[in-house]
């Protein structure tokens, strides 16, 4: 009987364990997410210098480029966050990030005819998936939100 008790208790240590590597991983994966947002603006503002001195639709095209990229770089790391905070991956994210990664694409890049009406039918598509599907997402930053909420109530009462 003693080695059917071992049996969940190494179970339960393993899937401990994995849940430690995840997290350690999405940590890391936040970390670089970050250093690249820094990154990302530190060239983008060099971008807006060289817009603001010669302001050509080129330079620009180049600065709005640069900031849709930091939005999506930002809405990455609100998902890692997501995750390490409520243990899931949350949908709402990186259906944002999708949206703006075709946004980008649509504004920034010289595309056919085909190309932008595709375009604009995946922008339409996640717009849709996003209001559907985020209400479960909604619904868990709701969540968290209060228990946040509670946890700071409960904190200041100490």
């Amino acid at each position: 009987m003693a080695d059917m008790d071992m049996f969940p208790r190494t179970q339960r240590i393993l899937v401990k364990g994995c849940s430690l590597v995840t997290i350690a991983i999405y940590v890391l994966i936040a970390a670089l997410l970050i250093i690249t947002a820094i990154l990302g603006t530190i060239e983008t503002l060099g971008l807006i210098r060289i817009a603001l001195e010669s302001p050509t639709q080129g330079s620009l095209t180049n600065v709005l480029q640069g900031i849709l990229l930091i939005i999506v770089i930002a809405t990455l790391i609100d998902m890692v966050q997501s995750y390490v905070r409520a243990g899931r991956v949350l949908i709402r994210p990186i259906l944002i990030a999708g949206v703006t990664t075709m946004v980008r694409r649509l504004l920034v890049t010289d595309l056919t005819f085909i190309d932008i009406i595709g375009t604009t039918i995946v922008i339409l598509g996640l717009t849709v998936a996003m209001i559907y599907l985020g209400r479960e997402d909604r619904d868990v930053a709701t969540f968290l939100t209060a228990k946040d909420g509670k946890n700071e109530k409960e904190e200041s009462l100490e």
